[in-house]
């Protein structure tokens, strides 16, 4: 659902981060299409990224598109909060389980993220 999404939960193996950044979704099809978003942190930095559900709705992808030139104009302002939101969102790309899907909340679970191979990673996110 397009708008702003606070994530609530972004845990590995039940540990929460430090900081939870929220998403701002684009409108898109989402069952017909790859959806763009951006990650924002605490600090401000920005991470684009591609979204999708997919297995009729049963599971969702986050995929981190390597988008430099996009970044660069950015980079000047924040660099350490840019550097973070982008590394950040990179750690948490894979495909999740949608273990609830509520108009105002949704949960993924996956045993299959890449930056955390072996753990559980759990996302949790409430409408703004």
């Amino acid at each position: 659902k397009a708008g702003e999404w606070q994530i609530t939960e972004l845990s590995v193996d039940g540990t929460n981060q430090d900081e939870l950044p929220s998403w701002h979704i684009d409108d898109c099809e989402i069952y017909e299409a790859s959806c763009s978003a951006e990650w924002e942190n605490e600090e401000g930095g920005h991470a684009e990224f591609i979204w999708q559900f997919r297995d009729k709705g049963s599971t969702f992808e986050i995929s981190r598109q390597a988008g430099e030139e996009a970044e660069e104009e950015h980079a000047h302002e924040h660099d350490h909060a840019e550097e973070e939101a982008i590394a950040q969102c990179y750690a948490f790309s894979g495909v999740y389980d949608v273990i609830e899907h509520k108009k105002k909340m949704m949960q993924f679970s996956s045993n299959s993220i890449a930056g955390y191979a072996g753990s559980t990673v759990v996302i949790k996110i409430e409408k703004k």
